[in-house]
């Protein structure tokens, strides 16, 4: 796990946009009790071939850097596509590897859902 520090995001260091998608830490409305090792991302847009990759890496950077819980609201996801269902795949498979951690979908928008 990483040093407390690493636990300390500030949203620059989260927030990105590249081609159709935008990710946003979410700090505010946090649930009581939150763990100090989890992250909430709002993504917005599109996660396919040509955003996937930069998603996938800013997900293992988080689990490098100590959170074992990533939750990611995906309200405002318009579109998916394979490669973009690829990144959850990896993701969780990176959570198993290191044995501990997980990562959940929550609010998914229409199209999430039917993909």
């Amino acid at each position: 796990m990483g040093s407390e520090d690493s636990l300390n995001l500030d949203a620059k260091e989260v927030d990105f946009s590249i081609n159709e998608l935008d990710v946003a830490l979410q700090k505010e409305d946090l649930p009581e009790n939150f763990p100090e090792n989890a992250v909430i991302l709002k993504i917005s847009g599109e996660i396919n071939l040509y955003s996937a990759y930069a998603l996938k890496e800013k997900f293992f950077d988080l689990i490098d850097r100590g959170f074992i819980f990533i939750f990611v609201n995906m309200e405002k996801t318009r579109y998916i596509d394979s490669s973009g269902l690829a990144v959850f795949v990896n993701t969780h498979t990176k959570f198993v590897e290191k044995g501990k951690g997980g990562m959940a979908i929550f609010s998914p928008s229409s199209h999430v859902k039917k993909f």
